[in-house]
C-alpha cells in the first residue's frame, strides 16, 4: 500500500517523469472549487440572508468523449445541506491544468437543488440527474428544516427527481423533465444520490443506462428513521425510465443509502453503498441480469468506511477485453484518508492500493483520457472539492 500526500493548492503541482521535455503519466493535485465570497447582487433569502460565502460540495466528475473534464458541486449559500444548493459545473480542456468560469446546470431560487449524477452516452450527449427539495424541506427533520412529505404533485413538500442533457459538451444544458413517477417509488421520500450512472458496454442491454438511487421512509411509530435503495435503469438513452423493487438487505447492521453502480467484465453489474447507522464497512449488492433483478444487500468486510458517499467506476479495458473495478471512500476512523481500492475478480474482493491522506469525504472517480491515470475528484477541508490524478502505473 502507498502513501499519495497532497497539499491543496489553488494551482496544479505537476510531478513529471520527463525524458525529452514532455510529461510521461503526470500526476497532479488541483483545488477545482473552494469557498469565495458571495458576489453583491444575489439574493440572500430566507436562512441564507446571513451567508457570507459560497460553499461547495457533493462532487460528480465527468470525462467526455472530446478529452474534456467536468467537475460538477453543489453552490451552495452557506454550508447547510439544503442552503438553496445549486448544480455548477467546470470545464477543463487542458487536462485538469486550467478550468472556466463556473457553468450554472441548474438553480431554483431558494429551492434546494442536490446530488449530481452525470453520464455520457455512445451518442456524446450528456445526462444530469438531480433532486430538488424544497425550501425547508429535506429527507428527515433537520432542525428548523422539515422531512419532506411523500407524493409527486405537490413541489412545495414532495422531493422530486429530474434529468436534464447537455449536447455541447457541458457548456449549456436543457430545460429539467421530472421523471420522480419513474424512479420514486411511492413509498420514498426521496430518489437520488450524487456521483455518476453507467452505461452498459457489453451483453444483452448493451447501451442500457443505470444506476442506484437511495430513498428515505417516514418515521415508524416508535420515530426510528430508516433507509432503502432501487436500482432505475433506461433503454432509450434516458427518455423513460424503470425502477426495481427495494433491495432486499439481509446483513441486520445500518441501512444502504448512497450508492454507485459499476459493470463488471464478466457482465454482473456491482452496486456499493455507503452503510448509514451500521458498522464501519460498506455495503454491495450484484446483480447477474443488467441490473433487473438484485441479490441482497450485505457488508462487504473488504470496504472498510465510515457512513459516507463513495465512487465506483470500470477501469481502463486491457487486453483481453477485461477490466478491473476501482473505488474510493474514507476510512473507518472518520472523513479523512481516503482510500482507493481495486477489484480483479468482478467485486467479489477488494484491494486498498493508495491512501489520500487528510480530510477526505464524498469522492468520485474517472479514468482519464489518456486511460493513464485514475481521477479522484474529492471533498477535503474548509468546503474545498480537489482534483487529483494518480497513475494506473503506482496503483499495483
Amino acid at each position: 500500500m502507498k502513501c499519495f500526500f497532497l497539499l491543496a493548492v489553488a494551482v496544479a503541482c505537476v510531478v513529471c517523469c520527463c525524458t525529452n521535455g514532455l510529461a510521461d503519466e503526470p500526476a497532479f493535485s488541483q483545488t477545482v472549487f473552494q469557498m469565495r465570497d458571495i458576489p453583491v447582487g444575489v439574493p440572500r433569502e430566507g436562512h441564507a440572508k446571513d451567508a457570507k460565502a459560497y460553499g461547495y460540495r457533493i462532487p460528480s466528475l465527468l470525462v467526455t468523449s472530446k478529452g474534456s473534464i467536468l467537475a460538477f458541486a453543489e453552490r451552495r449559500l452557506g454550508f447547510h445541506d439544503h442552503a438553496q444548493n445549486d448544480i455548477v459545473l467546470k470545464r477543463s480542456t487542458d487536462n485538469g491544468n486550467s478550468w472556466s468560469d463556473e457553468i450554472v446546470a441548474y438553480e431554483n431560487g431558494m429551492n434546494s437543488i442536490n446530488d449530481p449524477l452525470t453520464v455520457q452516452l455512445d451518442s456524446g450527449r450528456i445526462l444530469l440527474m438531480f433532486a430538488r427539495f424544497p425550501y425547508g424541506r429535506h429527507a428527515r427533520n433537520a432542525g428548523w428544516i422539515k422531512q419532506a412529505e411523500l407524493g409527486y404533485d405537490d413541489p412545495a413538500v414532495n422531493v422530486l427527481t429530474f434529468l436534464c442533457h447537455s449536447d455541447d459538451d457541458g457548456l449549456t444544458w436543457s430545460k429539467p423533465v421530472d421523471i420522480s413517477r419513474q424512479v420514486k417509488p411511492s413509498q420514498f421520500v426521496n430518489a437520488n444520490t450524487p456521483g455518476a450512472m453507467v452505461q452498459l458496454s457489453k451483453g444483452p442491454h448493451k447501451g442500457r443506462v443505470i444506476t442506484g438511487l437511495w430513498g428515505a421512509l417516514p418515521p415508524a411509530k416508535d420515530g426510528k428513521l430508516s433507509w432503502q435503495v432501487v436500482a432505475a435503469y433506461s433503454d432509450d438513452n434516458g427518455e423513460t425510465w424503470k425502477r426495481t423493487e427495494p433491495l432486499e438487505d439481509e446483513s441486520g447492521e445500518g441501512f444502504p443509502n448512497e450508492c454507485q453502480v459499476a459493470e463488471a467484465a464478466n457482465g454482473d453489474i456491482v452496486l456499493v453503498s455507503r452503510n448509514h447507522e451500521g458498522v464501519t464497512f460498506r455495503k454491495k449488492a450484484i446483480s447477474h441480469d443488467s441490473g433487473e433483478t438484485w441479490g441482497p444487500v450485505n457488508i462487504d468486510q473488504g470496504l472498510p468506511s465510515v457512513a459516507c458517499m463513495g465512487a465506483l467506476i470500470k477501469g481502463p479495458v486491457k487486453d483481453g477485453g477485461t477490466w478491473d473495478l476501482w473505488a474510493s471512500f474514507p476510512s473507518n476512523s472518520g472523513r479523512e484518508n481516503g482510500q482507493i481500492v481495486v477489484s480483479r475478480d468482478n467485486g467479489q474482493s477488494w484491494q486498498i492500493v493508495e491512501i489520500i491522506s487528510g480530510p477526505f469525504a464524498y469522492s468520485t472517480l474517472q479514468v482519464a483520457s489518456d486511460q493513464k491515470s485514475l481521477l479522484c475528484f474529492y471533498e477535503a477541508a474548509n468546503r474545498e472539492v480537489i482534483l487529483v490524478a494518480i497513475p494506473f502505473s503506482e496503483l499495483q
